[in-house]
């Protein structure tokens, strides 16, 4: 059986306004604008449609957020599109960078199960291969070991630092001697984990995997 008969006409209908909200807005669309979609007057009804979405591998909710759709592998292949990503930049300022909140989306060809692309600015992980303008392939997680590479937020701020555990201490350390460490604080929050480094080519052109 293929992947296409695998969803009804209404379903897929569904699927291809999760992406285009994606592409169009940068974010997934709500309750209400996949009710307007589908001319049905229920939350329920749509909520049905993305549970089939999601148990069928297509889709993946998260839990306590109002946009929390994510197309997977799955549905990307079944609309025939190449899988998007989320496009996040950081500016270096002190030890966290400011959160750019224009979110781009753009088309990845390998994304091994990552939620976003992080494009970095500065030095201070040179010592772990992540360079000035290289981008960072970030998935996200609730579980972290010492030794994760980790993209880190801080009230509006994050950082792409190395986590660290040792001997009863928590902080997070740059690859960089002339950086600090960044003490972990209680409104610190570990977003996700690096997962794969994109090198920018020496020419400025693109990038290398």
């Amino acid at each position: 059986m293929s992947t296409e008969s695998t969803l009804s006409k209404r379903q897929k209908q569904v699927l291809k306004a999760i992406y285009r909200s994606l592409r169009n807005s940068g974010y997934p669309p709500t309750l209400a604008d996949l009710r307007e979609e589908l001319s049905v007057s229920s939350n329920q009804a749509v909520l049905d449609f993305l549970r089939l979405l999601e148990d069928k591998g297509f889709i993946k909710r998260e839990e306590g957020t109002a946009r929390g759709l994510k197309i997977l592998k799955k549905g990307f292949e079944m609309l025939n599109i190449q899988p998007i990503l989320p496009y996040v930049g950081i500016s270096p300022a002190g030890f966290y960078s400011e959160a750019v909140e224009d979110i781009q989306w753009v088309s990845s060809g390998n994304t091994d199960g990552g939620d976003m692309l992080i494009r970095i600015k500065g030095d201070s992980m040179k010592n772990a291969g992540i360079n000035n303008g290289d981008m960072v392939l970030v998935k996200k997680s609730k579980e972290f070991k010492s030794g994760d590479i980790v993209l880190a937020r801080n009230d509006d701020e994050v950082t792409v630092k190395r986590f660290i555990h040792d001997d009863g201490k928590t902080y997070l350390k740059a690859e960089n001697p002339k950086y600090k460490n960044i003490p972990i604080y209680p409104d610190t929050r570990l977003v996700g984990k690096v997962v794969r480094v994109f090198s920018r080519r020496k020419n400025g052109q693109g990038y290398n995997s």
